[in-house]
């Protein structure tokens, strides 16, 4: 028995609608598993009309339902299926990782302020003491 990735409960959450048979084909696992899977994840099965003609499960429905399984996932977290190419990261972790970067800028700039001002204190107060040992003769 194989146990269940992330993505797999995250297809089935998204895919329930299809009902039990189609996912048991999607999936190549039992009709048995899906059913115990979508019951742990509180999931209904049924097959409601709204989807079933605006979601035909045919052959090419079951080819990208498949290929979405064997994905690569994200390196970062596991979970996902890598959506942003360029970092090959999902993205949420994509967004995550841009955040820490515009941080670190910003906790870069704000020290080269603090280093500035406290050279500017420097500078003042040497001029101050200039001053202050020109005048005392």
């Amino acid at each position: 028995m194989r146990s269940w990735t992330h993505a797999e409960e995250e297809a089935l959450r998204h895919l329930a609608h299809l009902g039990a048979r189609h996912l048991s084909v999607a999936f190549d696992r039992s009709i048995d598993s899906i059913k115990w899977k979508a019951g742990t994840l509180g999931l209904s099965l049924r097959r409601r009309e709204s989807h079933t003609d605006s979601t035909p499960c045919g052959e090419a429905t079951i080819r990208r339902i498949r290929a979405l399984l064997r994905a690569d996932l994200c390196p970062a977290c596991g979970k996902r299926a890598i959506g942003v190419r360029s970092t090959g990261l999902c993205g949420p972790c994509h967004y995550e990782k841009l955040r820490e970067v515009h941080e670190e800028e910003i906790a870069r700039a704000d020290a080269q302020r603090q280093l500035w001002a406290a050279r500017s204190r420097l500078y003042r107060r040497r001029r101050a003491a200039e001053t202050a040992c020109v005048s005392e003769p």
